[in-house]
């Protein structure tokens, strides 16, 4: 059961590369200023870079087993 959070957490991290490679193309590529693209550009890979080792680590720092016995242990057939 664990190894499915794990496999729905890899296409998030795989959409969420996919959607960084989108946003920075559309800001190189129709940016006013080529200048001011690349700093925007390397201002979001940054941010983005951040933000996704943030999400990476807490996303580990859970503890899935425990929760996933608490839950289907407990609640199985809902309420």
């Amino acid at each position: 059961m664990q190894s499915i959070i794990f496999i729905i957490y890899a296409f998030f991290i795989f959409c969420y590369f996919l959607i960084s490679f989108f946003i920075a193309y559309h800001l190189i590529k129709y940016a006013i200023n080529s200048h001011f693209s690349h700093l925007m550009v390397a201002f979001f890979s940054i941010i983005s870079l951040f933000l996704l080792i943030s999400n990476i680590f807490l996303f580990f720092s859970v503890d899935w087993q425990t929760i996933l016995k608490n839950i289907f242990s407990n609640n199985i057939g809902g309420f």
